[in-house]
């Protein structure tokens, strides 16, 4: 099945921008979970495919880590956080203090887990939230 739409560059300057504004809010976010300085690039704004975007993240044999909010409202839908594995076992390492923290480990503990699917939660909720005050649409995690 092909996918297209149609979209004006306007618009994708505007939702590169208004991606920008949610990328910067979750980008503070992260620095204050982390406790460290994080840097950002300019997000890159493309309408693309299901199987596009997972091309994107790596491929269908890439393992990756994501965690998966539905989004609510006036605009409902779906948010991926998408992590390299290697990135995800960064920040889980230092958001639990255990640096011995892999997912190669047969066991991964729930702590692990958790702590991976609330960094999740907190930059999409940031994102969510900084969207939902510029274009004043009600726009809720769930």
């Amino acid at each position: 099945m092909s996918f297209h739409i149609k979209i004006s560059d306007m618009h994708l300057d505007i939702l590169k921008e208004v991606g920008n504004i949610g990328a910067g809010h979750a980008a503070t976010a992260l620095s204050t979970l982390l406790n460290k300085k994080v840097d950002m690039k300019v997000p890159n704004v493309r309408v693309v495919s299901f199987d596009e975007m997972m091309e994107m993240a790596g491929g269908a044999e890439s393992v990756i880590a994501s965690v998966f909010l539905r989004i609510e409202g006036d605009a409902p839908g779906s948010m991926f956080f998408v992590l390299p594995l290697e990135q995800a076992e960064k920040f889980i390492r230092s958001l639990i203090g255990d640096q011995s923290f892999s997912f190669s480990n047969p066991v991964v503990s729930d702590l692990a887990l958790s702590a991976l699917q609330e960094m999740g939660n907190i930059l999409s909720g940031s994102y969510l939230s900084s969207l939902s005050d510029f274009t004043k649409l009600n726009l809720l995690p769930s």
